[in-house]
This record gives C-alpha cells, structure tokens and sequence, in this order.
C-alpha cells in the first residue's frame, strides 16, 4: 500500500467517525422498533419493515466490523519498522 493510500482510508475512518453517532441512533431505533414489535406479537410493524430494520441494523454492525478491519491493516501495514 502506498502513503496516499493511508491518507485516503485515514479521511475515509474519519468520515465513519463523524457520522458514527447518528449511524448509532438509527441502529439503536431499528432495535427499539423490532422489540416493540415483538412485545405487540408482530402488531406493531409489517414482517417486511422488521426485515428492512433487522437488515439496517445489522448493516450497522458490519461497517463498523469492516471498519476495524481496515484500520487494523492500515496500522499493521504502516506500523513503524523496528
């Protein structure tokens, strides 16, 4: 990997960073909403809007999973030499 492109997946983490508190907010109703849901025996939501929230919330969880995977490369590929 070159030098531009640590620059590049460092601005990238940095955008994930600041949009991550709302990413969090929307995760954290998605999962609000399936709970109620299931409290109210499936009354609450349609079974396809409890795919489409299961769906953005576990898409949540995987681009932070991915996230840490990148920023772990980038460390482990550009980690000073000893």
């Amino acid at each position: 990997m070159s030098e531009h492109a640590k620059g590049d997946i460092d601005a990238i983490l940095e955008r994930l960073y600041k949009v991550s508190p709302e990413l969090d907010k929307i995760a954290a109703d998605c999962e609000r909403a399936l709970r109620l849901n299931a409290e109210a025996r499936g009354d609450y939501i349609s079974p396809r809007t409890v795919q489409a929230f299961s769906e953005m919330r576990d898409a949540v969880g995987k681009l932070y999973g991915s996230a840490r995977s990148a920023m772990n490369e980038a460390d482990r590929f550009f980690k000073p030499k000893s």
